[in-house]
């Protein structure tokens, strides 16, 4: 039998459990990270109209998942929360919400989970891992193909993360991938031409391009991309100059020289067509990128060495993506309509991971109402030491040597 005391006594205890309760919640609710602060960065700057805003950027696993609560400390104990930096990020790409940066440093893929607010990560388990992943492709099944410098093998990961398979051969130097249908494309940086193997069997089907300095031929080939129609578009870093294939393999064009002007390269590195047929090639040397027509015009640029939001330290991979706009609604100016996000590595500063929106101004509104928010910051190089045509000068890194000239260039991906 239950006494009227034990009874009171009960309750008092549900009582004491229910205000506990609600000041652990009020303060998880006070405790949470403030959202990062929003600014508004955009190229080209004002007055022109914008077509890029710089929208936030990643650096750690801390960046995607929520920080334990004090609810989850006293249910499941207090334990240091493990933090997955992103060290020394390459070649990037973007599905289903989740983004997928090789990183140099830490030998694996390392994927942000955007909708799920957690980070994965690919090629460390088992006994065949990855050791130096520069480039990543993924196909339209989820399939994903990694190149690994290293290993001179592409690895092939399925739609469920898992090692599903490898595809190379003991020659092969991997540094540069791209699919297309059935087809995988492979920049091989010690054969210096483009390998194209069958994505689901693995069956070599022809080479593109050749060893040499003319055109279509390649010294050092890196970036790769491929557009809706299979055209393939390829970098060379040495030569600097971007060539565009047929699908059958015969040259289309080709366009840039070695110059600190517009529409020339320094240290071009990885290279994303969009939908549209806009060519956009990084450049770790001018710590930008440049958005290119089918007829190697370039028309702007976005990003700068500097402090401001949206800058570039050492700017490596690229790849523009379709969807996913809504995972990053919160960030875009309420007067710019996005069209699709563009993602960009960078080896040093807390920018890892930039990610900008491509699009235009929304019906209605003009560049004053951009100009009017108390948020937007003003935008330019940093450097007051222009080229004549606007883009910054190169700058020197000391782990990454700005090169004069072709021969004084490394090889080595790590620091080209």
């Amino acid at each position: 039998m239950v006494t009227p005391n034990a009874q009171n006594l009960c309750r008092a205890c549900k009582r004491g459990w229910m205000l506990l309760l609600t000041g652990l919640l009020v303060g998880c609710a006070s405790s949470a990270p403030a959202p990062k602060q929003k600014s508004a960065a955009f190229w080209p700057p004002y007055p022109d109209e914008p077509r890029i805003q710089y929208l936030t950027s990643f650096k750690a696993s801390t960046d995607v998942e929520p920080a334990k609560s004090q609810l989850d400390e006293l249910v499941m104990g207090k334990e240091p929360q493990e933090t997955m930096g992103l060290q020394k990020p390459y070649g990037i790409e973007m599905y289903q919400g989740k983004i997928y940066v090789c990183d140099l440093r830490n030998g694996a893929v390392t994927v942000l989970d955007l909708r799920n607010h957690r980070t994965l990560v690919l090629g460390r388990s088992g006994s065949d891992t990855l050791l130096r992943p520069t480039d990543i492709a993924i196909s339209d099944d989820g399939l994903k193909y990694v190149a690994d410098q290293d290993r001179g093998l592409v690895y092939v990961f399925d739609a469920q993360e898992r090692l599903f398979g490898k595809i190379g051969h003991k020659d092969l130097k991997p540094v540069g991938v791209a699919v297309w249908q059935d087809e995988l494309y492979v920049c091989d940086f010690q054969g210096k031409r483009i390998e194209v193997f069958n994505r689901k069997s693995g069956k070599f089907l022809r080479f593109v391009g050749e060893s040499g300095p003319g055109d279509g031929q390649f010294l050092f080939p890196l970036g790769i991309a491929v557009d809706v129609q299979g055209n393939l578009y390829v970098t060379d870093v040495l030569k600097c100059t971007m060539q565009k294939f047929g699908h059958d393999g015969k040259l289309s064009s080709t366009f840039g020289v070695i110059s600190a002007n517009a529409g020339g390269f320094v240290r071009p590195k990885h290279i994303a067509v969009d939908r549209t047929g806009t060519i956009f090639v990084v450049d770790a040397a001018f710590q930008n990128v440049q958005l290119f027509n089918q007829i190697g015009r370039v028309y702007t640029y976005f990003g700068s060495s500097g402090s401001h939001p949206g800058n570039m330290n050492l700017p490596v991979g690229i790849c523009v993506h379709e969807g996913d706009i809504d995972l990053f609604q919160s960030y875009i100016h309420p007067a710019f309509e996005a069209e699709r996000l563009i993602l960009v590595t960078n080896q040093f500063g807390d920018s890892k991971v930039a990610v900008y929106a491509m699009g235009h101004l929304r019906a209605g509104k003009t560049v004053a109402d951009i100009a009017a928010a108390k948020d937007v910051v003003p935008m330019g190089i940093s450097d007051p030491s222009k080229s004549p045509t606007g883009l910054p000068t190169p700058t020197t890194l000391s782990d990454d040597l700005t090169a004069p000239g072709p021969t004084t260039l490394p090889v080595n991906p790590d620091r080209k």
